[in-house]
Order: structure tokens, then sequence, then C-alpha cells
């Protein structure tokens, strides 16, 4: 299941971001048994105007290259 939520704040506004949600269910479980975090980005625009300092400073996600 996807979801969109209020990720950790862009470190380079401090705007809380916008996150991608894959949410592990179960059906053992009514609460999620893991999140993967799909994708991330700034209402700013940071992601766009600034890619190689937002590749530096924000954590990765899976898929991305080290």
């Amino acid at each position: 299941m996807h979801t969109t939520r209020t990720g950790i704040a862009c470190a380079l506004c401090l705007t809380p971001t916008t996150e991608v949600v894959y949410l592990v269910l179960s059906a053992q479980s009514p609460f999620p048994q893991r999140e993967d975090v799909q994708d991330r980005w700034c209402p700013v625009g940071c992601r766009q105007l600034h890619p190689e300092r937002w590749k530096e400073a924000m954590p990765l996600l899976p898929g991305d290259d080290a």
C-alpha cells in the first residue's frame, strides 16, 4: 500500500519534505510491518534547483546510487 506523508526536514531549506511511503501489511496484524520510503521531495523545489547539494545533504533512498 502506498501513502504520502510529511517527512523529515529538507537539509537545504528546513521545510518539511513530502514522502511517498510503501507500507508492508500483514494479515496477522492491523499495523504496518515495515515502511519503505520510495520518493522524497521538497515542496520549495530544492531537489530541482540544487540537485547536487540535495544528493549530498539528504539521506539515500532505496535504489539510489551510493
